[in-house]
């Protein structure tokens, strides 16, 4: 038995779990296996997810070494359903935006010809002039369900047609105008899962404007990521669990009571630098009846509730369904009146938390909070200090 050959454990596994194996790993390392043994060879050509990294590119050859691997690989799979592109070296903003683009285009019609399921495409070029510019093609999948793209342009107008896309994330995307985006957003009719941050716009179309007639809503978004970005929000009415980032006022169509409201939305994240719209947080809350989980942040405005006034009637909201309440103000003065408030009227509030940024009020704030009356008897209070959201 001491001489015995070693046996193969892993080239006896099924092509499934083999495949499924492969799958993990970067395509180029996926790959490098057919090095070990010919059982490992087609077992290449199955590989349903698809993972390119151009790390190692460092040069021109390199990178066009790297454009025909891609090539290659894709051309070879017989069914692809998931494909990432990671583009960090900088030979991508020293090409030619007419051969890059056209490298793309090679891609996204080869994909086409698989039931492509995932597409994420991530670039760090931050210089614009450098940015990768997308063909408009990449945007009619009838199969795509999840579509993720960081840091790329879309200079030309635009079809869209994604009717299975259930998960969408744009991260520093240019489009070339507000039009455009609006077209994507349409495009995309089923979508649950919406992610976007920092989307520009090339050129400003002074004929479109944000009013509420522009944009449908989509009926199916469950959870909605809007950062730094002019999402209408009559276009997530029926989201359930909603991040929101704004610099100033909240949107007029979210504090005016009106009957598009949120019916379906049970979590809030509200983030902002100042305070301006806190006096309109009541009209907010009425738009939220059945809201259970709210957190408000605020930075460095020290007159948060400067002209707030407790409201004669207690929204639906806090009277019938808030459980969680996180409030974070990173000013050197804060305002308890909200957090006393909600103490007061939320009878089902199980826990608030409660974070600032000075340490010398935080006794203060909590013999207030501990002090004042609470509707609710299970509701525990949490105080600390934190920087940042």
């Amino acid at each position: 038995m001491e001489n015995a050959a070693p046996i193969d454990w892993i080239s006896n596994l099924p092509d499934e779990l083999l495949c499924y194996i492969l799958s993990l790993l970067p395509t180029k390392l996926a790959f490098s296996t057919t090095v070990l043994s010919k059982r490992w060879t087609p077992l290449t050509k199955l590989l349903t997810a698809l993972h390119f990294h151009d790390e190692s590119v460092k040069d021109e050859d390199a990178f066009f070494r790297f454009c025909s691997f891609v090539d290659t690989v894709t051309a070879s799979a017989e069914l692809i359903k998931t494909f990432h592109l990671n583009c960090e070296s900088r030979c991508w903003g020293r090409g030619r935006h007419y051969s890059i683009r056209g490298t793309f285009l090679r891609w996204i019609q080869t994909l086409k010809q698989h039931p492509l399921e995932n597409l994420h495409l991530y670039s760090t070029i931050v210089n614009f002039s450098q940015t990768i510019i997308l063909p408009s093609k990449i945007f009619t999948f009838s199969t795509l369900v999840v579509l993720k793209l960081t840091k790329f342009r879309l200079d030309g107008n635009i079809s869209v047609d994604l009717p299975s896309l259930k998960t969408l994330h744009l991260n520093d995307v240019y489009f070339k105008n507000h039009e455009n985006f609006k077209k994507f957003i349409h495009g995309c009719p089923i979508l649950e899962d919406l992610n976007i941050t920092h989307v520009c716009y090339i050129t400003q179309d002074k004929s479109s404007t944000m009013n509420t007639g522009e944009f449908k809503s989509l009926s199916k978004l469950i959870r909605a990521n809007i950062l730094d970005s002019d999402v209408p929000v009559t276009a997530v009415y029926n989201v359930q669990i909603l991040k929101l980032w704004v610099n100033r006022k909240l949107p007029e169509q979210v504090i005016i009571p009106n009957n598009r409201s949120f019916q379906n939305l049970i979590h809030l994240e509200l983030f902002t630098i100042a305070s301006e719209y806190c006096e309109d947080l009541m009209g907010l809350f009425q738009n939220c009846p059945k809201l259970q989980s709210l957190t408000i942040a605020v930075l460095l405005d020290k007159d948060l509730f400067k002209n707030w006034k407790y409201p004669i009637t207690v929204p639906n909201c806090i009277s019938s369904h808030l459980r969680s309440c996180t409030l974070r103000f990173d000013a050197f003065e804060v305002d308890l009146r909200l957090a006393t408030y909600i103490l007061k009227y939320a009878p089902l509030l199980e826990v608030l938390k409660f974070t600032m940024f000075d340490a010398l009020q935080l006794r203060g704030a909590l013999e207030e909070l501990i002090s004042c009356p609470r509707i609710s008897s299970r509701c525990n209070i949490n105080i600390s200090i934190g920087f940042g959201y």
